[in-house]
């Protein structure tokens, strides 16, 4: 894509990558840049429900976009496995009605890493699939309904952790960190489940890149290092020096609703072809750190 002015939409701003991408867009003169979710925010230009096909005819109407960052979507696994319905309108209606509003635009979508299930791990984007709970089954249909789109990038991201200067009632992996120790209470991380997390902001930095230079096919995204849930929480903790007495290690058999327990992945493809280096985990746990500092939230 060249440098001409080009419309972005952004689904679910009010969250914490929506609202990343909707700032990092706003900043460029390049992009006339609009941000969508159905709650208000200083994110949002146009409320919509997506799961309203009428409603979304309806934003095309108003708001024309040469590309749509579809980020809106229903992550939590314990909801999405007690409300199906919920998380299946949310996750694969919303893309279908998307993809049916805007047909000519270019679109980025938010998968997961979660979709690979392997004993090994270190997953690259030729690896089978094989969801293990009901999220990931929809974001493995949301998928199937982009795939076919010539010009269309699926993105499948590792945990993406990140500040927000607001209160969310869906809270990312640092935010639930923070809000556990405000409230005195025990934060429990597997000592058993490895991944690769990524900072917001290289992911934002990222899909900016995947634009400009027109990427299109499947790519993870994720931190160059393997690391256990426990560990990384307990890196987090102790660079912003909180009470390590609010973080326990526990098996993984104990939670709730079943996740990969080596959910590794690959990001060589994406940084290969953006021929961009994603930071240390060290890197981005810093930069978090940076975000964070005079905010109330963190004192």
């Amino acid at each position: 894509m060249g440098s001409e002015t080009r419309q972005v939409l952004i689904t679910g701003t009010t969250g914490l990558v929506g609202c990343h991408l909707y700032d990092l867009f706003r900043c460029s003169e390049t992009w006339i840049t609009t941000g969508t979710s159905r709650s208000t925010g200083k994110s949002v230009d146009y409320r919509a429900d997506l799961t309203d096909p009428i409603r979304v005819r309806e934003l095309a109407r108003n708001v024309p976009a040469d590309v749509v960052i579809h980020a809106a979507a229903i992550s939590k696994t314990d909801v999405c496995q007690a409300d199906r319905g919920r998380c299946y309108k949310a996750n694969v209606e919303s893309t279908k009605n998307l993809i049916s509003a805007y047909p000519h635009a270019k679109f980025i979508f938010f998968s997961t890493y979660a979709v690979y299930n392997t004993p090994e791990g270190k997953c690259d984007e030729s690896a089978p699939v094989s969801p293990t709970n009901y999220y990931i089954e929809t974001k493995l249909l949301g998928e199937n309904l982009i795939s076919p789109l010539s010009s269309a990038v699926i993105l499948r991201p590792s945990v993406i952790f990140g500040f927000m200067e607001y209160d969310h009632e869906s809270k990312n992996y640092f935010m639930q960190l923070v809000e556990n120790i405000r409230s005195k209470k025990v934060t429990q991380s597997p000592v058993d489940q490895y991944f690769n997390p990524i900072h917001v902001g290289v992911v934002a930095e990222i899909v900016r890149l995947a634009i400009v230079k027109d990427l299109r096919g499947i790519y993870n995204i994720g931190s160059n290092e393997d690391i256990s849930k426990f560990e990384f929480n307990q890196r987090v903790m102790r660079r912003f020096r909180f009470d390590e007495t609010y973080l326990e290690g526990i098996d993984s058999r104990a939670l709730a609703v079943t996740r990969p327990n080596n959910g590794t992945i690959s990001s060589g493809l994406i940084q290969e072809t953006l021929k961009y280096r994603i930071p240390r985990l060290s890197e981005m746990i810093d930069q978090l750190f940076v975000s964070t500092q005079g905010h109330p939230l963190l004192e």
